[in-house]
């Protein structure tokens, strides 16, 4: 089984974050696990640079990606025997293999870049939930779990989740083909 896990970045500032990922980890089903970190705080900034000073919506995404590795940096160090991908080689080979019980850190940039062909609008409707989608549709995932602050029905639409400001609204650009998509609320993983 493959599953994609993304982070959110609302939950970055949190003191217990790695514990609780850790036992949250732990009781999840076994399987080889990829794991994409939101910018939170970060690309909120850049959020609020872009608002005042303006510039290219697509200038503005790819910088954003590439902000992404500071918090790829930060989360994946907290986890010392997790694998981290870091290059688009590495991907390759990783997307190769598989495994049951693997825990892997994937830098955005390794698997989304800018290409003749738009994957995904190259805006402010694109977050690190599409791009987790994206990559649940690459490695032909089995599922994309959203770790975020919030609480969501299993019974509503990917639509329904972006109106109501759940996830972002580039997710149901892309559903075809896409894995099933839980939603966690990890605030009741923190509180524990």
């Amino acid at each position: 089984m493959r599953r994609v896990i993304k982070l959110g970045g609302s939950l970055l500032l949190r003191p217990n974050l790695s514990s609780a990922f850790q036992r949250w980890l732990a009781q999840q089903s076994p399987a080889d696990n990829y794991v994409v970190v939101g910018g939170g705080r970060l690309i909120d900034a850049v959020r609020e640079l872009h608002a005042i000073h303006a510039s290219s919506a697509a200038w503005t995404h790819w910088n954003c990606v590439q902000l992404l590795q500071t918090t790829f940096h930060w989360l994946s160090s907290q986890f010392p025997h997790a694998s981290t991908i870091t290059t688009s080689d590495q991907f390759q080979s990783s997307i190769q293999q598989t495994s049951s019980d693997r825990l892997c850190f994937v830098q955005v940039d390794t698997f989304y870049f800018p290409t003749d062909e738009e994957v995904l609008p190259e805006d402010w409707r694109t977050t690190t939930d599409a791009i987790a989608g994206y990559l649940g549709k690459i490695i032909d995932a089995d599922e994309v779990v959203l770790l975020k602050s919030c609480d969501a029905s299993s019974l509503e639409s990917l639509q329904r989740w972006a109106d109501r400001g759940i996830i972002d609204e580039a997710m149901p650009l892309i559903a075809e083909g896409m894995p099933p998509v839980r939603i966690v609320n990890f605030k009741e993983w923190l509180a524990q």
